[in-house]
């Protein structure tokens, strides 16, 4: 399973979703991506939408 990750410091409990998806890590494809850092191109937000769109799971952070 492809499971893209979308960090935007929005998720009050990163703790518990960070122990999960370390779980999930080693038996599924995990792309993470940090949306809340600054200096993001047009280049990054269209690799980004990229492995959105080819995941089979989207987790917010």
């Amino acid at each position: 399973m492809i499971i893209a990750v979308l960090d935007t410091g929005l998720f009050p409990d990163r703790e518990t979703m960070e122990d999960a998806l370390s779980e999930l890590e080693p038996f599924h494809n995990v792309y993470r991506c940090a949306a809340n850092r600054t200096g993001l191109c047009n280049h990054d937000w269209d690799q980004i939408l990229d492995e959105l769109l080819a995941s089979d799971l989207i987790i917010t952070l």
